[in-house]
């Protein structure tokens, strides 16, 4: 029997695995930077971003002290990505410091021998008035 959680993620995550990426991007409004993970580069170079993009390589150092520190200091600065599930974690920890969680995370792909599973996740406010 199907539930109401897996018939929302199966409707997420099957334009995807269709290789329909224009669903992906009509799903990125509002959001102020988007963040890929080189790692997975191959399975998401037909993705035309419409937005700014920064791309990591499973290391989200440079991605924290050279712009998402001083961003989530702005009200309302929304980040989304599809990264590894590794690199969501420790942006989910550092959001968390600055008021902030993940409020959607599905996950893409199943993590194998060489790499952590592909997620697409958003990270915004805990609340609208959240100031950093």
């Amino acid at each position: 029997m199907i539930d109401r959680r897996d018939l929302l993620k199966f409707g997420v995550s099957a334009p995807l695995a269709l290789g329909i990426p224009g669903a992906l991007r009509a799903a990125t409004g509002g959001i102020d930077l988007w963040v890929n993970d080189e790692r997975y580069r191959a399975s998401l170079s037909a993705i035309a971003w419409p937005r700014a993009e920064t791309v990591i390589d499973g290391d989200v150092t440079t991605l924290w002290t050279g712009l998402l520190d001083d961003a989530w200091r702005q009200r309302g600065f929304i980040v989304a990505g599809t990264t590894g599930s590794d690199a969501l974690f420790v942006l989910e920890q550092l959001a968390w410091g600055r008021s902030r969680r993940v409020v959607e995370r599905t996950e893409i792909a199943p993590r194998t021998a060489q790499r952590p599973a592909l997620v697409r996740w958003r990270i915004a406010p805990s609340h609208p008035s959240t100031t950093a």
